[in-house]
Parts: C-alpha cells; structure tokens; sequence
C-alpha cells in the first residue's frame, strides 16, 4: 500500500511539473490597424522545423492579445505578414509589449529575407526579466566578440584569454544552475568562446560542457553550442569515424543500430543522448550528399525515430525526415484551399490529371509582373495539357480583384494567399520569383522550377516528353 501511494505521488508530481501553463502577451503593433498575429515555436533545435502555435486579429487600434499554454520557458517567434520579431516566454507569465518595424517593407512576402524584423520593446522594463538579462547579457557579448573574435581564432595567449574572459565574467558570472535557463544561457555563450579558443582541443570542451547528461533541447545557447560543435562532424571532423564506414553503414548496410555502435567509437560520442543527436544532425548534413543514397538516410531515420529511447529525439527525426524531403522531387506536393477573385475556394487536388505550373507572383515585383507576358504565351500554347495557376502574394485581397480586372487578357486560374501562411509556409514562398512544377498525380516535379524567362519551356519540354511532344506537333 505504501508503495502504491509513493508511485501515486511520484506520478502527480510530474503531471504538475509537465502541465501545460497560461501566458499572456499583450501588444500593440504602431504600424498596423487589422490582420494578425501569429507565434511560432521551433519543433527541434536540430532539424530548425518551425509550428505556428497561436495567432490573434489585431483590432483598428493596432491591438492585440494572445494567450498560449507553455509547458516550460520556451523562446517564440512573433510574426505579423512575413516579418519576425522574437521573445523567451516563461510559464504563468504575462507581457505588456509594443512592436515597431520598417513599414516599407512589412507588406512584402520577402520582408523576412531583406532583413525586416519587429522590435519588440515592453512597456513596463523590469531588469530582473529573463528577456531583459539575456538582453543585457548579449549586449557586453557581442562587443566582446566583434573586437576579440579575429585574436581568438587566430591564437591568443591562454592567459590573455583568461584575463578578458575574466573582464566578461566579473559582470556576468559563470554559475551554471541546469534548471535555470538564463544561467545555462550564459553558461553556453561562454562555451562558445571557449570552442573559439580552444578549436584544437576539443575534447576539453567537451568535458567542460557536454560530458555531463543534462542536455538542454530548449535552451537557445546550448543548441548554438552544439550545432557548433557537432557541425560535419560525422563526415570528416571525426578521425574515429572513416568515411568507408559511412559509406558502409548508410550505403550498404542501412542499419540504424550499427551506425549508431560504430559512431560510438569517438570519445565525443560515448554519451547515448549526445550520440543520437549528433547522427540525427549529421543524417541532415548527408542528404543530398552525392556520395550517399537519400532513400537510405530517412530509412534509417525512421528507424532511429522507432528504436530511440528518447521521446525528443523521436520528434528530431520525424521533423529531420520532412526538413530534407518536403518540396524533392517525387514528394507529394502541399495541398491548399486558397480563394479565386469570385471567393471560390479552390484545391490544388482539384486539377488531378493535368500538369500544373504553380506561379507565385506580387503587385510590388516587377519581375513576376513581366513573367505573366511569357506565362500568356505558354498558356495559349499547351492549356489543354497543363494548368497554370497564379497565387497573389499580396496581403490585401481586395488587390487580386483590380489585377485581374486590369490583366483580363490573362485568362488562367488566379488564386490569393489571404493570410493563409500555413501554403507560404509549406511551400517556403519566401522571395519571388518562385515556380513549382507538379505533375498529373500532385507530385512535385521541380522546385523551384526555372524562371520563365531563363528556360522554363526547356524545362517543361524535357521533364514531360510526351506533353512537349503534343505542343511541338
């Protein structure tokens, strides 16, 4: 009976530990008076795959609020149109912000890219804040490192080193606590440095900071670190790991369990955590390497997402799997439910049968613009065969309805975005100009396709013979 209610306890305790939390973020964006805004978490600091996790309408006066369920302090991505600004929340917290950005640029589908962002500023600063010490922290930072980066990778003394590694630390210090993220945040930024410092001495960085078995997922410095440490390190920064064993087990063997006991022939590796993520990383890097078979590398990701112990890791290789195949050749493509001008709503699994030419375009891209002259032609050309289907990118849809009216010439299937970031997401319409070509069965055939003007009839002609050949008689 005792042991029974020491269990119950010990289950209850972690039910609290793990229970989702409230937090609320309150804001105000100063250069907008409606649309939305949405938060994004990464999935994994491995494989970089992001989810939206919440959005709010922001009201006439440029308000909004959003409230999320957070089962610990996890850093999240505030995006209004294509731009990002970003914040660590902590459970059970509430924060009051206002957002500012570059209005000229906030209604681009390329905002991001050109190097828009939203600065998030909080109305009520409180220096005691996990946001505002991080801040703090990485203001002194990175002045340490835009003038002390260059000596350090080119070979300092180590006692220089210590003395204006000292400097830093005197008003940060080094006091790593595991629970709590901001000293592990600072505790990695150090790491980091000392990576720098001591590239040829890895293995004492390592005993420093990764030997132990608390690997913090979620903590943005110690992901920076381990990508850092990690990076191409099964396939070449290893001189336990050959690359006929890689050959051998990915090629050849595809077996996940021996991959898994011949990468722990490297001291770096010994720890079971650390090793599976570093295959899973390094599984990423191969993809699309010539020497390997791509089919074989998510083979054994799926299998090392089946036999791992570690439920994140699960997670990693599932999301690794979609990051290196999403948008391939042969992958089926992304299906949408997008508006025509007539508010039709229209999927692409509605023009099964045909080829299609998905074209991206905006009002403000000229380029995208004069592609629709070429795009008129090849319609004429082959539309009995091949569907075209233009997707505006412009914010305001009211926009698709005058182009249409304006281009009346242009008599193929036009189609807008509408705030629907869950198709610019999946098909990464980031920059224009952007062309998918997908066949008869929805099954990407080229992304990104070629430009119209720089050989996309080439293209067409060579990837669907029997389609160029019924154009050409």
């Amino acid at each position: 009976m005792r042991k029974s209610l020491i269990i119950l306890v010990c289950m209850c305790t972690l039910t609290v530990m793990y229970a989702v939390k409230p937090v609320t973020i309150q804001g105000k964006l100063t250069f907008a008076r409606s649309g939305v805004v949405r938060v994004y978490v990464y999935q994994d600091r491995i494989s970089y795959q992001k989810k939206q996790i919440q959005q709010a309408s922001v009201d006439e006066n440029g308000n909004f609020t959003l409230q999320l369920q957070l089962q610990e302090t996890t850093p999240v991505e505030i995006a209004y149109n294509n731009t990002y600004g970003s914040l660590i929340a902590e459970p059970e917290h509430a924060y009051n912000i206002h957002i500012t950005t570059d209005s000229a640029l906030i209604g681009r589908i390329d905002a991001d890219m050109s190097g828009n962002y939203l600065q998030i500023k909080f109305v009520h600063p409180d220096t005691s804040e996990l946001n505002h010490k991080i801040w703090r922290f990485n203001r002194y930072y990175n002045y340490f490192l835009d003038n002390y980066a260059d000596a350090l990778l080119q070979g300092m003394e180590p006692a220089t080193y210590d003395s204006l590694l000292q400097l830093l630390k005197t008003r940060f210090p080094d006091v790593y606590i595991p629970t709590d993220y901001y000293s592990a945040y600072v505790h990695y930024r150090y790491a980091d440095l000392d990576l720098l410092f001591y590239s040829k001495e890895k293995e004492k960085v390592y005993q420093q900071y990764l030997s132990g078995e608390y690997v913090h997922y979620n903590n943005i410095a110690y992901m920076d670190f381990f990508h850092h440490f990690f990076e191409n390190h099964i396939y070449g920064a290893s001189k336990y790991i050959s690359i006929s064993t890689l050959h051998e087990d990915i090629n050849k063997k595809r077996n996940y369990y021996k991959l898994f006991d011949d990468m722990g022939a490297d001291p770096l590796l010994v720890n079971e955590i650390i090793r599976e993520m570093v295959i899973i990383m390094g599984l990423g890097e191969l993809y699309g390497n010539e020497e390997f078979s791509n089919y074989n590398i998510v083979h054994l990701l799926q299998q090392l997402k089946a036999y791992t112990k570690f439920e994140e890791h699960k997670i990693m290789a599932e999301n690794m799997i979609v990051a290196c195949t999403a948008l391939q050749t042969g992958s089926k493509a992304p299906d949408f439910c997008l508006r025509d001008v007539y508010n039709n709503e229209v999927h692409l699994h509605d023009f099964k049968g045909k080829y299609v030419y998905l074209h991206m375009f905006a009002t403000y891209s000229a380029s995208t613009i004069r592609e629709m002259l070429i795009l008129k032609d090849m319609y004429q050309q082959y539309k009995d065969s091949l569907e075209v289907v233009s997707v505006m990118l412009d914010f305001e849809y009211s926009k698709l309805y005058h182009f249409v009216s304006e281009f009346q010439d242009f008599d193929w299937t036009f189609l807008h975005c509408n705030g629907d970031f869950s198709f610019i997401d999946a098909y990464k319409a980031y920059a224009l100009p952007l062309g998918v070509l997908i066949d008869s069965e929805g099954k990407i055939v080229s992304y990104p396709a070629k430009s119209l003007s720089g050989g996309l009839l080439v293209q067409i002609y060579t990837i669907f013979p029997a389609l160029g050949e019924k154009i050409r008689r």
